[in-house]
C-alpha cells in the first residue's frame, strides 16, 4: 500500500510540474472523422488527422488569421495584442514580432514574395511591409467616386502575382474590394447572389421589379474570409448559409465548385489551400472540412468542446471558437482558437496521406499509379466513396467502361455511371445491330407468310382460336376495355354508364395493378434514376399514401357531386377514376423499363413519357367526369377544384385527429405509469 501511495504522489507531482509546458502531445483522436457514403449519409470513417501539439502560452489574445510562408514560418494576426507574431513551427519558437504604431485591430495577414500585408479593421487600412518588417506603405480608403459611401473596414486581404489586392471588408455587401498595386479602386471582384425565400419567390412572380425591390428586396450575404492560391485563384467563405458557403472563383468571379459537392456547415469562417490544391475550410464550431481541388467533399473532423458538456473544458483537438486554419509543407493542419487563445496542430494519418497521394497522381495523369494507391485506400476503408469514384474516373479515362460502371455504382455517382454506360451501350448496339435487323426482317417475312397461309388454308385461324376464346371471357374482356377508354374516352364512359361495360370487380383488379406499377416504379428503377434505395424507403408510407390519397380523391368527388347535382354514384365514380388511369399505367411501366436502358442524355424522353401519361389520364378523367355526371366543361372544372379542396380539408382534419389521439395516448400512458409507480411504492 505504501508503494502505491508513493507512486501516486510521484505521478501527481509529474503532472503538476510538466502539465503546463509549452507543448502537449496527443496520440489519439478526440473527435470522429466523418464522410459521406454512397447514399449521401454521414458515416464515420478512419481517422484522417490526429491532434499533435497544443501551444497554450504564446501570449496570443484574440488571434484572427494566420498563413504559412517560407520554411514553415507561421504568421499570426494577434489582433487584440495589436501585432503579427511570426512563429517557427519547426523549432516551436517565436522568431519575430511585427508591430506598427497605427495598428489597432489587425485581423488579417497575408505573406508573399512581395512582402507582408496586414488588414486592420479599426484603422481602416491595409499595411504593407517588407519581409524583414520594414514599413512600405498603407492602402487607405479609395477616393474614387465609384467607391461611393461604401464602408472600408478591411478584415482579410490577399494579393495576386501582379500585386493587386483583394480585400474582404466587414459589412461590405457589394463583394470583394479589388485594389491595384498602387491603391486604385478596380471594382468588386465577386459578390454573393441574393437568396430568396419561397415566399419572396412568389412575390417576385406577382410584383413588378420596382415593387418587389421596395417590398421584399434582400441584400446578398457578406463573405467571411478570402484566400488565394499559388495560381492566383480566389477562394471565399460565407457564413449563415449551407448553400455555396465554400467557393472557388474563376477570373470573372463565378463559382467553379458545384453546389451539391461542397457541403459544409453554416458557420464557415476560414479557408486554406495547400500546394497540391487540397481545400480546407474551418467552421467556427470547430469542424474542419476537406475537399479536393474540384470541390468534392472528402471528410471532416474536429468539434467544439461544447460537446463535452463543459464550456471551459480543455481537450486536445476541440475548440471553443475556431478562427483560422493553415497547412504547412508536411501536410499538418494548424488551427487557431480565438476564444481560448491557443494554437493546435493536427497530423495526417496514413489514411489521409494515401488519399492525397492518389489525388495528386490522378491530377498529374499518372492513372495506373493512382489506381494502385486507391486500392491501398480501399484496404483501409472498403466503402470509401472518394476511392471508388476516383478509380471509376480513372477507368473512364482508360476506356475501361464496364469497370468504371462498377465503381461508379459503389460510389453512388450516377452522372459518371451514365457516362460510362453510354459508351458500353453504344458498343452493344453496334455489335447487336446486325442481328436485330435480321430478326426484324425474319419477323416481317414470317408474318406475311402466315397471313397468306391463313387465307388459303384457314389453319392459322384454328390455331389462334383458343387465344381469341380467352379474350372473349367476360372478366378478361372487361379488363381489356381500359384500352378502348384510352382511344375513345367519351364513348367508353357512356357505355360504362348506360351499358355497364365495366364492373366493380375489374376496376378493383385494375386498382391493384395501378398500385403494383406505382410501387415498382418507386423502388425498382435503374440505378441512374433510382435515387433512394428500396431498403431505405418507408414502404408503409408508400402503400398508405397511395391508397389514402386515391380513395380520398374519389370520396371527395362523390361528396362534391352529390351536393352539386352529379348523377354518378360512388361505384361509377370509382370505375371511371380507375379506367381513366390507363395511360398512367403504361407510362409507369414503360418508364421503369426504359430507366434500365436510357442514360441522362435521354432523360427528356422519360420525363416526356410521364408527362404524356399524366396529361392523357387527366384528360380521360375530365371527360369521364363530364360524361358520368352529365356536366358541362365548366361544371367539371369546378368539380375538380372542389374535389381537391375537399381532399385538403379531409387531410387536415385527419392529421388533427391523429395528433390529438397521440396526445391522448401519451397522456393516458403517463397516468397509467404514474399510478403503477405509486402503487408499487
Amino acid at each position: 500500500m505504501r508503494t502505491i501511495k508513493w507512486l501516486t504522489i510521484l505521478v501527481l507531482s509529474f503532472v503538476l510540474v510538466f502539465g503546463f509546458s509549452l507543448t502537449t502531445e496527443a496520440s489519439s483522436a478526440t473527435s470522429y472523422t466523418m464522410t459521406l457514403n454512397a447514399k449521401g449519409r454521414y458515416v464515420r470513417t478512419q481517422d484522417a488527422y490526429l491532434p499533435d501539439k497544443t501551444y497554450v502560452n504564446l501570449g496570443l489574445k484574440g488571434p484572427q488569421d494566420m498563413i504559412f510562408y517560407g520554411d514553415d514560418m507561421l504568421y499570426i494576426a494577434d489582433t487584440d495584442n495589436k501585432r503579427v507574431v511570426v512563429f517557427n513551427t519547426v523549432t516551436s519558437t517565436i522568431d519575430f514580432v511585427l508591430s506598427h504604431p497605427d495598428f489597432n485591430k489587425p485581423k488579417g495577414v497575408f505573406v508573399s514574395d512581395r512582402g507582408i500585408y496586414v488588414a486592420d479593421t479599426t484603422a481602416e487600412t491595409v499595411f504593407w511591409f517588407e519581409l524583414d518588417g520594414t514599413f512600405i506603405r498603407q492602402f487607405d480608403r479609395p477616393t474614387t467616386p465609384s467607391f461611393g459611401d461604401t464602408t472600408y473596414n478591411p478584415s482579410k486581404v490577399v494579393v495576386d502575382n501582379r500585386g493587386n489586392l483583394y480585400i474582404y471588408g466587414e459589412g461590405v455587401k457589394d463583394g470583394i474590394i479589388q485594389l491595384s498595386n498602387t491603391g486604385e479602386f478596380l471594382g468588386y471582384f465577386t459578390s454573393n447572389k441574393v437568396q430568396l425565400s419561397f415566399t419572396q419567390q412568389i412575390y417576385k412572380l406577382i410584383f413588378s421589379e420596382e415593387q418587389f425591390e421596395d417590398f421584399a428586396a434582400r441584400d446578398p450575404q457578406t463573405f467571411s474570409n478570402i484566400f488565394i492560391d499559388q495560381n492566383s485563384m480566389i477562394y471565399t467563405t460565407t457564413m449563415g448559409t449551407f448553400r455555396n458557403a465554400i467557393k472557388k472563383h474563376n477570373t470573372q468571379g463565378g463559382n467553379i465548385f458545384a453546389e451539391s459537392r461542397t457541403i459544409s456547415y453554416e458557420d464557415a469562417r476560414d479557408i486554406y489551400v495547400d500546394e497540391e490544391g487540397i481545400v480546407y475550410a474551418a467552421m467556427q464550431n470547430g469542424t474542419i472540412f476537406v475537399y479536393t481541388s474540384d470541390g468534392d467533399f472528402i471528410y471532416n473532423f474536429g468539434a467544439s468542446n461544447l460537446l463535452t458538456g463543459e464550456m471551459n473544458s480543455d481537450i486536445s483537438g476541440l475548440f471553443s471558437r475556431l478562427a483560422s486554419i493553415a497547412v504547412d509543407t508536411k501536410g499538418n493542419i494548424w488551427a487557431l482558437d480565438d476564444s481560448k487563445n491557443f494554437l493546435q496542430s493536427f497530423q495526417p494519418t496514413d489514411y489521409a496521406n494515401k488519399i492525397y497521394e492518389a489525388l495528386f497522381l490522378y491530377s498529374t495523369r499518372q492513372y495506373s499509379q493512382s489506381i494502385v494507391v486507391w486500392e491501398e485506400v480501399l484496404q483501409l476503408n472498403q466503402m470509401s466513396v472518394i476511392a471508388h469514384d476516383s478509380i471509376a474516373k480513372t477507368y473512364l479515362q482508360q476506356e475501361r467502361y464496364e469497370d468504371a460502371m462498377y465503381h461508379f455504382e459503389l460510389a453512388g455517382n450516377r452522372t459518371g455511371y451514365s457516362e460510362a454506360y453510354w459508351e458500353v451501350r453504344n458498343v452493344d448496339i453496334q455489335q447487336a445491330l446486325g442481328a436485330l435487323i435480321i430478326i426484324l426482317v425474319v419477323f416481317l417475312v414470317l408474318q406475311k407468310t402466315l397471313v397468306i397461309v391463313d387465307r388459303k388454308t384457314g389453319k392459322i385461324t384454328l390455331w389462334t382460336a383458343p387465344v381469341r376464346k380467352f379474350f372473349d371471357i367476360k372478366i378478361v374482356r372487361d379488363l381489356m376495355y381500359i384500352f378502348r377508354v384510352m382511344r375513345h374516352p367519351l364513348d367508353s364512359f357512356y357505355e360504362i354508364k348506360k351499358e355497364h361495360r365495366a364492373t366493380i370487380t375489374t376496376a378493383i383488379i385494375l386498382y391493384f395493378v395501378l398500385f403494383l406499377l406505382y410501387l415498382n416504379y418507386s423502388v425498382n428503377k435503374g440505378f441512374i434514376y433510382q435515387f433512394v434505395a428500396a431498403e431505405d424507403m418507408d414502404l408503409s408510407a408508400i402503400v398508405i399514401g397511395f391508397f389514402s390519397i386515391s380513395m380520398v380523391l374519389i370520396i371527395s368527388n362523390y361528396l362534391d357531386t352529390s351536393i352539386h347535382d352529379g348523377i354518378g354514384g360512388f361505384k361509377q365514380i370509382f370505375i371511371m377514376f380507375i379506367y381513366s388511369m390507363g395511360p398512367l399505367m403504361i407510362a409507369l411501366l414503360s418508364t421503369t423499363i426504359l430507366s434500365y436502358v436510357l442514360t441522362y442524355n435521354e432523360v427528356f424522353f422519360l420525363n416526356m413519357l410521364m408527362l404524356v401519361g399524366l396529361g392523357w389520364s387527366f384528360i380521360n378523367l375530365f371527360l369521364g367526369m363530364t360524361e358520368i355526371h352529365d356536366y358541362s366543361a365548366r361544371q367539371t372544372f369546378k368539380s375538380i377544384l372542389m374535389t381537391i379542396l375537399f381532399s385538403v380539408v379531409f387531410a387536415v382534419v385527419l392529421i388533427i385527429i391523429i395528433m390529438m389521439w397521440e396526445q391522448l395516448y401519451m397522456f393516458l400512458e403517463a397516468i397509467i405509469k404514474e399510478v403503477i409507480r405509486n402503487v408499487l411504492q
